[in-house]
């Protein structure tokens, strides 16, 4: 099963509920050696979770076929959720926790779940800059310039 490590960030905005820019970067080595990467970024209306749920559900989106996984991050929630079998409970009991109550971002994690799927996911917690930070902090930018611009033309309709 080849290997793929998917490195995710997002913007460092404040806690809470706003639009939030996100990005992954994901690497592979070619059979010749050769290592090659792909990029995917974008924003949403979320919290930090739901950023990194949108990086790792774009990023594996890219993948033509059932891989090893190594994501790269410092988002435990997300990574920890699906590595422990957390997020497998949730479908089983109808994307409810097990003290009843639905489950925060249900669609998100269903289609996050959906892209795990046929692939091994392992986890590696890691702080401050990790391979990757520069790039995928400047598409967090220009995607954030572009949301920016387009929250800008809402608010004068």
């Amino acid at each position: 099963m080849p290997k793929v490590n998917v490195y995710m960030e997002t913007d460092n905005g404040s806690k809470g509920t706003l639009y939030r820019g996100y990005g992954a970067v994901v690497e592979f080595v070619r059979k010749d050696g050769t290592v090659e990467t792909r990029m995917v970024s974008g924003m949403c209306h979320g919290d930090w979770n739901l950023a990194y749920m949108h990086a790792l559900t774009e990023a594996l989106g890219l993948l033509s076929k059932p891989c090893t996984v190594i994501m790269v991050t410092n988002n435990d929630y997300v990574c920890k959720s699906l590595c422990s079998g957390r997020v497998n409970e949730w479908r089983m009991n109808g994307w409810r926790t097990a003290a009843g109550s639905s489950v925060a971002y249900a669609d998100e994690w269903r289609e996050l779940s959906e892209a795990t799927s046929g692939h091994t996911l392992y986890f590696v917690h890691a702080g401050g800059k990790r391979p990757y930070s520069s790039e995928i902090q400047g598409a967090i930018s220009e995607v954030r310039g572009r949301g920016e611009r387009w929250q800008q033309m809402q608010l004068a309709d």
